[in-house]
C-alpha cells in the first residue's frame, strides 16, 4: 500500500520553519508575494466583480477584511473569494509548470483574510510566520500537481491549490500533525473545479479557484472545532488521486525531495495577461520581431508543434464576437495580437477595438496549431515553430523554456514593472508613492511584526 501523501504533507508543515528557508528562497518568496499581490490589485477590474461582490455579502455579513485594489471591507470568506477570483481572473498570475498549478491565489487570497481576522482578534502574525506558511502551501499544491500525470478532467489551479491554502493555514494555526492531517481530509470533501468551464472560456473559471480558498478556512474552523476529516486523503481507494487525477500518478519525485526543494524556486512569471500555455507562440514572435527584424507582411505562416496539454488546452479556433474570457485562452489570436500591436496587456483582452482588429484576425489565419503525441501531457516544452517567409524561405524556432521560466525570467527591472502596470490599472487609482511603498514593505517582510499593517501602505 503506498504511503499516504496526507501523512507525508502533516509533518512536512509541522516541522517546517522560517530558518530551513535559504536566502534564495525567501527573496523568491517576496518576488511572487509582490506578483500576486500586484495582480489581485489589477484584477479588481475583472468581469462581474460588481455581480460577485453583491451576493458573496448576502452570504456572510461583516467588514472585517480588506478586497485588493478597491480597499473595500467585507467578511473574511466573502473577502478570500472575492480576492481569489480578482488574482486569477485576468491570466497574470504565476505558475508551476510541471504542476500545472497556479498556487498563490488561493493561498494568499485566504492566508492574508486569515491574518487579517486574527489581527482584528488582537493576534499579529509577523513576517517569518508569513512567509514560511507561503512557501507550505506552494509546497504542498505543487509537489500535489508534479505527482499527477495524466490528462486534466479537473481544474488544477483549484484543486491542489485549496489544499495548499489548508497548509499555509494550518501553519499559522500551529496546528498539530494530528489536526493538519484533518484539515486536509475536511478540504478533500469540498475539493471542487471542472475543465468544462476553462473549455468554454466563461469566468467561473476564476471563481472556482475562490471556492477552494474559501473551502480552506471552513477545513481550518471545522478541525478547530474537533471535527476529524478521512485519513487516506490521497491514496485511499476513494481519494484525490483515484477520482480526481485519473488514478495516474508517480510519488517518487514527492518523496524524493519534500523539505529539501522549495516549490516556489521552481515558479514562473506570466509576462502577459493571458493563457500561460499561450506564452510559447508569444515568444517566438517576439523572438521574430526582434532577433529576426520581421513584421506581419514578411510572414505567410507559422505551424506550432506543441505538446499534447497545450493543444488541447489554447489551440482554440477564432470564433466570432471573441470574449475576454476565450481570447485568453486562444494561442492564435494572443499570438495574432502581439504581432499586430507590439502588446499584450489588460485591454488588449477587454476593447473591442483590439479583440475585433482585423489585422489580428486576418493574421491569426497564418497560424496552425498542431500536436505533438510524441510528449507528456503535463510539459509546457519543448514547442517547435516553423515559419515560413512570403519569399518562401523558413525559419525554426526551438523552445526548451518560455518567457518567464525560472531558466528564462523576468529580470528585476521586468517584474517591478509588471507591478507597476498592474497596479496602475487598479479600480482606485494607486499613485507612484504608494507602489514604491507596498514594493519596500513586501521586500522587508522578514522584519515586520505584523503583515497586516502592510494596508498602511496604501
Amino acid at each position: 500500500m503506498a504511503e499516504e501523501v496526507a501523512e507525508i504533507f502533516s509533518k512536512h508543515i509541522f516541522s517546517s520553519k522560517y530558518e530551513d528557508l535559504s536566502e534564495k528562497t525567501i527573496k523568491q518568496l517576496k518576488v511572487f508575494l509582490l506578483d500576486t499581490v500586484g495582480v489581485g490589485i489589477a484584477g479588481s477590474t475583472g468581469s462581474k466583480l460588481n455581480e460577485l461582490k453583491k451576493i458573496a455579502h448576502t452570504w456572510s455579513k461583516g467588514k472585517n477584511c480588506t478586497v485588493l485594489g478597491t480597499w473595500d471591507r467585507y467578511s473574511r470568506d466573502a473577502t478570500t473569494l472575492i480576492n481569489a477570483y480578482q488574482i486569477h481572473c485576468l491570466e497574470f498570475d504565476c505558475i508551476h509548470e510541471g504542476a500545472v498549478v497556479h498556487p498563490m491565489a488561493a493561498i494568499l487570497s485566504s492566508l492574508l483574510a486569515y491574518c487579517e481576522e486574527l489581527n482584528n482578534l488582537g493576534h499579529r502574525t509577523n513576517g517569518k510566520e508569513f512567509l514560511i506558511s507561503l512557501a507550505l502551501g506552494v509546497d504542498i499544491a505543487s509537489f500535489l500537481g508534479i505527482c499527477a500525470r495524466g490528462e486534466l478532467k479537473f481544474f488544477r489551479p483549484a484543486t491542489a491549490s485549496g489544499f495548499g491554502a489548508v497548509a499555509a493555514l494550518s501553519k499559522i494555526q500551529k496546528f498539530s500533525i494530528e489536526e493538519i492531517h484533518n484539515a486536509l481530509g475536511i478540504m478533500y470533501s469540498q475539493t471542487c473545479g471542472n475543465m468544462q468551464s476553462h473549455v468554454e472560456g466563461v469566468p467561473i473559471l476564476g471563481l472556482q479557484v475562490g471556492f477552494n480558498a474559501k473551502a480552506a478556512l471552513a477545513s481550518m474552523d471545522l478541525t478547530k472545532a474537533g471535527f476529524p476529516g478521512p485519513k487516506r486523503v490521497f491514496n485511499g481507494e476513494h481519494g484525490y488521486f483515484k477520482l480526481i487525477e485519473n488514478d495516474d500518478y508517480e510519488m517518487t519525485y514527492l518523496k524524493e525531495n519534500i523539505g529539501k526543494v522549495w516549490m516556489v524556486d521552481q515558479l514562473a512569471h506570466k509576462p502577459f495577461p493571458s493563457g500561460r500555455l499561450t506564452h510559447g507562440l508569444v515568444h517566438a514572435i517576439k523572438d521574430l520581431k526582434l532577433k529576426h527584424g520581421l513584421n506581419k507582411d514578411d510572414i505567410e505562416s507559422i505551424e506550432c508543434l506543441v505538446p499534447p496539454g497545450v493543444y488541447k488546452l489554447v489551440a482554440r479556433p477564432i470564433i466570432n464576437n471573441l470574449t475576454t474570457n476565450y481570447s485568453k485562452l486562444c494561442a492564435k489570436f494572443v499570438g495574432a495580437s502581439f504581432m499586430i500591436n507590439d502588446h499584450l496587456n489588460i485591454e488588449t483582452f477587454t476593447e473591442k477595438k483590439y479583440l475585433n482588429n482585423k489585422d489580428t484576425l486576418n493574421f491569426a489565419k497564418k497560424i496552425t496549431m498542431i500536436k505533438n503525441d510524441k510528449l507528456n501531457q503535463k510539459v509546457l516544452t519543448p514547442q517547435k515553430f516553423i515559419i515560413t517567409l512570403v519569399n518562401d524561405s523558413k525559419i525554426e524556432i526551438n523552445l526548451d523554456y518560455v518567457y518567464g521560466h525560472p531558466k528564462a525570467p523576468l529580470s528585476e527591472k521586468e517584474y517591478l514593472e509588471k507591478f507597476s502596470i498592474c497596479c496602475f490599472s487598479s479600480t482606485k487609482k494607486i499613485d507612484k508613492n504608494q507602489v514604491n511603498g507596498m514594493i519596500d514593505y513586501i521586500f522587508d517582510l522578514e522584519n515586520k511584526e505584523n503583515v497586516i499593517d502592510f494596508f498602511k501602505t496604501i
